[in-house]
């Protein structure tokens, strides 16, 4: 009996935004190629088409060609012209979980504004899906999810699953796994011919071996390219291949597709989409291009936990501005999170572009938190001149604050808790007289000088242990007098910094840590390994037989004690190979050196490591590799709202898979290697463990965007082949990282990772020194208010941790998860305000492991 199945044949572009081109290239073909759509849509009325997925590239075109907005929106209210639900489509490993969720609330939002939005989560190109996608498609009310690499069908079975997410939330789900240009002619190309030859020496073969993977009597063929424009006549050109086929061709969409699957029981896949096994998933791009994973992560932070906390407890006391500024600031970002941009596969010119979307976004967060902390201060103790504040995005009960400026009018000085008057202990860094600047009056003679002889005091402090509650602020007043606490050298001659949780003591051949939590010792606590990298912008791939360099041994420079913290200054100089030689046999025999500093400070449970390296030399990796005292089963890595833990994998050949399965993996923020051993990072994205070794990348350097023969991924470059020497990252390198040795829950960890993530900002009511602050020397009405919303909620259920606070369109929307196995009951005052990730009410009386709960506290008003 013959085989015949329906053939969703669904026509479409995969638009990049930005790639080894910018988005301002793509943006010019877009108002010929888009253009030419709207007319192939007008003129034929069974024609659908599908822009990708996202409502950005829509967005961008009618403000570049507003005279055919109104067309282009008749065409989206019609179904005809498929837009949303992302705003870009994302990589979704080196992107927080907060972002993915701005990324759906603007795409949907823009979506509808147009006239409606597509309910299929796609994502035809990501390099691989993390385990919680259908949580976060379940939050904003979507039903189905198309996706295209990661998929195994020897692991994961049919192309046709019921994807299930760790809280047990379940998403229809279907793969491409051919890719999204079956039918095309020259994959996606231009070339309209759709000749005999074509089809069957591609197309049939194709939907053949479609056929193999799964039983059902529907396949979706999805037909166009990277940057196409559409087919005017593709109807006829359906209806030719259904001619010559023994299948049955339709045109469809993939939403009809999904409704022909509705009825259908499929079996359910639990976990992520990561394995090569028919597309490349570029398993090792989380260390292309650290300077933006780590700029995006400090603008993350920024928005997260800095902005949108404030803007919200301003809101509360109808102090808030710049919501507008706000939406800005999130649409710069997840444009830079599109899969090419935040994965860093991109020419030189665009990650530029990147950088300066992720710096601008910040630079709006730092603004509007300055703003808004201005107009609250202004109107708390009016009568203590000398006050600032701090906010807390987080979940800890309690904050550090390190390098903060703080302005004071003498040198010795106390500061003390608005809500207790009790004392809080600080850290004096340094300290530095200024003479308060020149009085200018201005007279008819001119603009008079008169020098003042008054004098302030700048201070760098830290704040080790500071109480603010989570979602909300704390007011703290400055006290002259006292005598203020410094971090001094330690006796000449040390080698060591200690305090109760641990002792760190420098020895020629490496770093010991003596850990009075578990009473343990730990020899060669953290290494740096270096190797080549014959790889691209994609994929790590080293040289043939290259082992690499480890290097162990740092100069103890110095010491520096206090009661609150203790600091050991390091530092190294490796000598590396300049590059690969020309051959790519070897790497160069001319060695450069690197310097490399390492400051490690112990605070309570935490030590905390931050590291300069000052890279002179190109294409290699650096990892570092942490000893963590016992030997490895696999690593535990956070993931949206929960942790999934990864096992290297016993593989012993790979013929049949697109690139090398390597056990490298992603993470956001967090890892645990024990239950009583965590790491934390502010940027890094990607680990390996091996025997007792956590093993982090810090870096690599790539000469090239796309690269042919690799040894780990052989054949064709994945992207252009053209250079892009910034992405050998020259130039000095700063990482922060931290451990901590206690064993901890997971509701634990994750207050731990947010504390040490989240650096906060000090902002002081003060008039001595000029633009300390953004936004303070601007001349603004500040109502008169009575601050009555110190706070977001005043009690949180013990194990449910702040993801964060969504304050779009008007709305404020707090998301909670719980990441620990127990069942967690939603307070009965809270039930009312239940509603998922648009604000759209509904029911949920308990969190359960892994899952979430939203909750709108807007403002009546």
């Amino acid at each position: 009996m013959t085989d015949v199945r329906t053939i969703h044949a669904v026509s479409h572009t995969h638009w990049d935004r930005e790639w080894y081109f910018s988005s301002l290239d793509t943006q010019l073909f877009a108002l010929q190629a888009f253009s030419e759509l709207i007319d192939a849509l007008e003129a034929n009325p069974r024609f659908v088409f599908h822009l990708d997925g996202q409502s950005s590239i829509f967005n961008d075109f009618i403000q570049s060609k507003p005279a055919v907005a109104t067309r282009a929106r008749r065409l989206v209210q019609e179904k005809r012209l498929l837009i949303g639900p992302w705003y870009t489509q994302p990589d979704l490993f080196n992107i927080t979980t907060e972002s993915l969720f701005r990324n759906l609330r603007i795409g949907i939002h823009y979506a509808r504004e147009a006239g409606y939005c597509m309910d299929v989560l796609y994502l035809p190109d990501t390099f691989g899906s993390h385990a919680q996608l259908p949580q976060v498609a379940r939050a904003f009310g979507l039903r189905h999810i198309l996706l295209r690499r990661g998929y195994d069908p020897q692991v994961m079975g049919p192309t046709e699953l019921s994807w299930e997410a760790l809280n047990g939330e379940r998403v229809t789900t279907a793969i491409t796994p051919f890719g999204y240009s079956l039918a095309h002619p020259e994959r996606g190309g231009r070339m309209r011919n759709f000749s005999a030859a074509h089809l069957d020496e591609e197309t049939f073969p194709l939907v053949a071996r479609m056929k193999t993977l799964t039983d059902q009597t529907d396949l979706l063929c999805p037909v166009g390219g990277d940057q196409v424009s559409c087919d005017a006549d593709f109807d006829r050109l359906i209806a030719e291949i259904d001619r010559r086929s023994d299948d049955r061709w339709i045109v469809s969409s993939y939403e009809q597709y999904f409704a022909a699957l509705a009825a259908k029981t499929l079996p359910v896949w639990r976990g992520e989409f990561r394995i090569p096994r028919i597309a490349r998933v570029h398993k090792s791009i989380g260390s292309s291009r650290y300077d933006i994973k780590k700029a995006n992560y400090d603008a993350e932070e920024c928005l997260i936990r800095l902005a949108e906390p404030m803007l919200a407890i301003a809101r509360q006391n109808g102090l808030a501005h710049g919501e507008e500024m706000l939406e800005q600031a999130w649409r710069w970002l997840v444009e830079s999170h599109a899969h090419d941009s935040m994965g860093g596969c991109n020419s030189d010119e665009t990650n530029r572009d990147v950088l300066h979307r992720c710096r601008q976004a910040q630079q709006i967060g730092e603004a509007i938190y300055s703003l808004h902390a201005r107009q609250l201060l202004a109107n708390i103790s009016a009568d203590r001149p000398w006050r600032f504040l701090l906010t807390n995005g987080t979940s800890s009960p309690r904050l550090t604050a390190r390098r903060q400026t703080l302005i004071t009018p003498t040198a010795d000085f106390t500061l003390t808790r608005h809500e207790t008057d009790d004392a809080v202990a600080f850290v004096l860094r340094e300290q530095q007289k200024i003479q308060l600047p020149r009085k200018v009056l201005l007279t008819p003679d001119g603009e008079v000088e008169t020098a003042q002889e008054a004098f302030y005091y700048e201070n760098i402090i830290d704040l080790p242990d500071v109480p603010v509650p989570p979602l909300g602020m704390e007011v703290f007043y400055v006290t002259p007098g006292g005598a203020p606490s410094a971090l001094l050298p330690a006796a000449e001659g040390s080698t060591a910094i200690e305090n109760a949780c641990y002792k760190l003591s420098w020895h020629p051949d490496g770093l010991r840590l003596e850990d009075k939590i578990n009473r343990r010792t730990i020899d060669n606590l953290l290494q740096l390994h270096d190797i080549s990298n014959d790889g691209d912008l994609y994929d790590f791939s080293p040289l043939a037989g290259d082992d690499g360099l480890t290097f162990s041994q740092f100069e103890c420079r110095a010491v520096h004690q206090h009661e609150h913290l203790a600091e050991m200054h390091l530092s190294a100089t490796l000598l590396l190979p300049e590059a690969l030689r020309e051959d790519r046999r070897a790497r160069s025999e001319h060695c450069v050196p690197v310097p490399v500093t390492l400051t490690i400070s112990l605070e309570a449970d935490m030590l905390r490591g931050e590291m300069l390296i000052n890279n002179q030399v190109r294409e290699h990796r650096m990892q570092l590799l942490i000893n963590t005292g016992k030997p490895l089963d696999g690593v535990t890595a956070d993931v949206p709202f929960g942790s999934l833990t990864r096992r290297n994998q016993a593989i012993t050949a790979w013929d049949d898979y697109a690139e090398k399965p390597v056990d490298t993996e992603p993470f956001m923020h967090q890892l645990s290697a024990h239950r009583d051993f965590h790491f934390f990072a502010r940027g890094l994205k990607e680990y390996e463990y091996q025997q007792s070794q956590l093993r982090v990348t810090l870096f690599r350097g790539a000469e090239h965007l796309g690269k042919d023969d690799l040894l780990y991924r052989p054949g064709r470059a994945s992207g252009q082949r053209m250079t892009a020497p910034e992405a050998n990252l020259p130039g000095e390198l700063r990482f922060e990282f931290a451990l901590c040795l206690a064993a901890l829950s997971p509701a634990q960890v994750a207050i731990h990772q947010q504390r040490y993530s989240f650096n906060p900002c000090l902002w002081q009511w003060q008039r001595e020194r000029a633009c300390l602050q953004r936004l303070d020397n601007f001349d603004l009405h500040i109502p008169q208010r009575e601050i009555h919303g110190w706070r977001l909620l005043e009690e949180i259920p013990q194990g449910l941790i702040i993801s964060g606070v969504d304050v779009l369109y008007g709305m404020t929307l707090i998301r909670l998860y719980n990441p620990g196995e127990n069942v967690i009951t939603v307070p009965p005052g809270w039930r009312s305000k239940v509603c998922n990730a648009l604000g759209e009410a509904l029911e949920k009386s308990a969190v359960g492991s892994c899952d979430h709960l939203t909750i709108n506290v807007t403002p009546a008003g």
